[in-house]
């Protein structure tokens, strides 16, 4: 792993204590491999966290498996009101197709090359209000109640001269035809594309233990 977990919660403690009132404590889950790629599988050796507090969230991913030398960047998406999803945890579905009921949206939320090792790791601070580049403007209402996704995005191999359209947004470098078809059309217009055959790769998810309606 890039850290340690010790060292990893020291980070994040002192990120979060940079805003005020932590509301709750540190929330760490697993990394999962997204089903569009098959068989959902734990990653080992991966990891998330969450951090909420009255002016927003602080997430961090570090995870592995990946393929050395690609590009990927990591997309939050946020669902307001996971009561209104049909069961919990909510679904991609819920998340795309169901916006203007369950009040989600999603957002970019770090960008990295993957090491030698296909080793990457992220870290995003998502304050209350409009997303920068949302896919459905309803941004962040609250962090009470509020189910939180990271979902993380292949690229593939760094094109030289693409880097940093790259590393900052959801289709750079991307063929029209690798983006999934449920994808939005801010989606689509994030970027430039290009050759590479994009996936959603992993994923992890924060479930509230009373989600908001």
């Amino acid at each position: 792993m890039l850290k340690s977990t010790r060292s990893l919660l020291t980070l994040l403690v002192f990120a979060a204590s940079q805003t005020p009132a932590i509301a709750d404590p540190v929330q760490e889950v697993i990394v999962r491999s997204h089903p569009s790629q098959g068989e959902v599988s734990q990653v080992a050796e991966a990891s998330a966290q969450l951090i909420t507090s009255p002016s927003g969230a602080y997430v961090s991913m570090q995870t592995n498996g990946l393929e050395p030398g690609n590009v990927y960047t990591l997309l939050l998406a946020v669902i307001n009101k996971p009561g209104a999803c049909p069961a919990l945890p909510c679904t991609p579905k819920d998340v795309l197709g169901r916006s203007d009921i369950v009040m989600s949206d999603v957002a970019y939320a770090g960008g990295a090359v993957a090491t030698s090792e296909g080793t990457a790791s992220f870290a995003h601070f998502q304050p209350l209000g409009q997303f920068h580049q949302g896919f459905f403007e309803n941004g962040l209402t609250t962090t009470d109640g509020v189910e939180f996704h990271l979902v993380l995005n292949d690229h593939g191999p760094l094109i030289v001269g693409r880097e940093y359209d790259m590393l900052t947004s959801y289709r750079g470098g991307c063929s029209d035809e690798s983006i999934p078809a449920p994808m939005p059309q801010a989606a689509r217009d994030q970027g430039k594309s290009g050759p590479n055959t994009c996936r959603l790769v992993q994923f992890a998810q924060f479930i509230p233990d009373s989600p908001a309606s």
